[in-house]
C-alpha cells in the first residue's frame, strides 16, 4: 500500500495552497503516495480556480480536478490510482477566501497554519498518516496567532516531544510529468548541462543551529549538540541508501579559526565532537573552512556538510539547487519533509509559483515513509 502523506496547507496568504493544487495535478505523485491535504477546503478550492484562471486554456474549467472533503485519512479508497484528478482535503479550519489578503501577515492565517500542523502530527503519531509534508508558513503570522515557535522544526520537536531534532536540506530530483487534461500550463525549465568543473548540482546540508540571530550562534554550540547532529545525519544518510556516509563539519569562524587567531569555537566545541564521532566509527572530517569545503562537497568529496548556522548552509545549497531542495527534519518519531522556500508573499495570488520543491518534498517523504 502506498504511504499516506498529509500535506499541511501552510499560510493561506502565501503560495502554499497554489503549489499544493499544482502538484496534485501531477500523475507521478499518485504513483508514489496517497496525498491528503490538511487545512481549509474553501481555500484549496479557491487556489485551484486561481491557478486555472491564471495558467489554463479557455476550456480548462470543463475538466478541473475535484476537491473533496474527507472526515479521516481512513475514509479514502485503497485503490489510489483512481484518485488521480481528486484532491482530498481534511477540513480542519474555518478560514475562507474572503478572510485572506494575499501577501499580508495575518494572525488568522497563522492560526489556520498551526491547526493544520497540529492535526497532521496527531494523525501521524496515531498511525493514520505515514508522513507529513508541509507547505511554507509565515513565522510572524504564527507568532501573532500566539504560537511561541520560530518555525516548523521547533514546533514539530515540541509537538512530538522529541529530545533533539536536526534540520537537513537535500537536493532531490523528481520527474516532470504533468497531467495535460487539466489544462494547467507550466513554463518549461532549461535542462542543466555538465561543465568542465564536474559540479554535480547536488548537495546535502545539516544544521547545528536553526532560526536564531547570528549573534547567538556561538552561545548555542556545544560538543553534545554537534555530536548529535553528526550522529543523526549519519543515520539519515544510511536510510537514503548510502552504506558508508562521508561527512564534513564546517568551522564557525573564518579559516576555521586559524589555530585560535579568529575564534576558539573550533577547538572548544567542533573538533572534540568530530573526534568523538570518528572514535565511534563515523567517517567525518573537520572542522574545515566553510568558504572552500562546499565546492568540494558539491563535487562529491563528501555526502553531507554539517553547517554551524542557517545562512552558512542555506546560501550554497540554494545557489545550486533552489526549487529542487527538500527540508527534512531528523530526530522526530515521524517523517516530515518540506519545501526549500518561504511563503513568497510578493508573488502570492498571481498563479506563477513553482511547485517543484513541493513535488521533491513529497517524493522524499514517500521514500522515507516506505523505508
Amino acid at each position: 500500500m502506498l504511504p499516506r502523506i498529509g500535506i499541511t496547507m501552510g499560510d493561506a496568504a502565501g503560495i502554499g495552497p497554489e503549489i499544493i493544487v499544482k502538484v496534485l495535478t501531477n500523475r507521478y505523485i499518485y504513483q508514489i503516495c496517497q496525498p491528503i491535504v490538511i487545512g481549509s477546503l474553501p481555500i484549496i478550492q479557491d487556489a485551484l480556480h486561481l491557478v486555472t484562471a491564471k495558467n489554463g486554456r479557455p476550456d480548462s474549467h470543463k475538466n478541473l480536478p475535484q476537491v473533496t472533503s474527507i472526515q479521516s485519512p481512513k475514509h479514502v479508497t485503497a485503490d489510489w490510482t483512481s484518485r488521480v484528478g481528486t484532491i482530498d482535503v481534511l477540513d480542519v479550519s474555518s478560514l475562507k477566501p474572503d478572510d485572506v489578503s494575499y501577501g499580508k501577515i495575518d494572525p488568522l492565517c497563522g492560526a489556520a497554519a498551526v491547526k493544520a500542523i497540529e492535526t497532521a502530527v496527531e494523525l501521524t503519531l496515531d498511525g493514520m498518516l505515514d508522513a507529513i509534508t508541509t507547505a511554507p508558513i509565515c513565522k510572524a503570522a504564527i507568532q501573532k496567532a500566539g504560537s511561541p515557535f520560530p518555525g516548523h522544526t521547533e514546533m514539530l520537536t515540541s509537538l512530538t516531544q522529541s529530545e533533539k531534532s536536526v534540520m537537513m536540506l537535500r537536493t532531490w530530483d523528481t520527474p516532470q510529468t504533468f497531467l495535460p487534461e487539466f489544462g494547467i500550463e507550466r513554463k518549461k525549465t532549461k535542462k542543466k548541462t555538465a561543465t568542465s568543473t564536474d559540479i554535480k548540482d547536488s548537495l546535502t546540508v545539516s544544521f547545528v543551529t536553526n532560526h536564531i540571530p547570528v549573534a547567538e550562534v556561538s552561545k548555542q554550540l556545544s560538543v553534545e549538540r554537534i555530536s548529535d547532529v553528526i550522529q543523526l545525519t549519519h543515520e539519515a544518510l544510511i536510510r537514503f541508501g548510502i552504506e558508508r556516509p562521508r561527512l564534513v563539519v564546517a568551522g564557525l569562524n573564518p579559516h576555521a579559526g586559524e589555530e585560535g587567531m579568529f575564534g576558539r569555537e573550533e577547538e572548544i566545541y567542533i573538533l572534540p565532537a568530530v573526534q568523538q564521532a570518528q572514535m565511534s566509527g563515523i567517517q567525518v572530517d573537520g572542522p574545515l573552512p566553510a568558504d572552500t569545503l562546499f565546492k568540494k562537497a558539491i563535487r562529491g568529496e563528501w555526502d553531507t556538510v554539517i553547517a554551524m548556522y542557517h545562512d552558512q548552509g542555506n546560501i550554497p545549497i540554494k545557489l545550486i539547487g533552489f526549487g529542487h531542495i527538500v527540508n527534512i527534519t531528523l530526530g522526530l518519531p515521524i517523517v516530515r519533509t518540506s519545501v526549500d522556500h518561504g511563503t513568497a508573499f510578493d508573488i502570492a495570488g498571481k498563479g506563477i509559483a513553482s511547485e517543484t520543491s513541493l513535488m521533491a518534498a513529497l517524493a522524499a517523504a514517500a521514500q522515507l515513509a516506505s523505508n
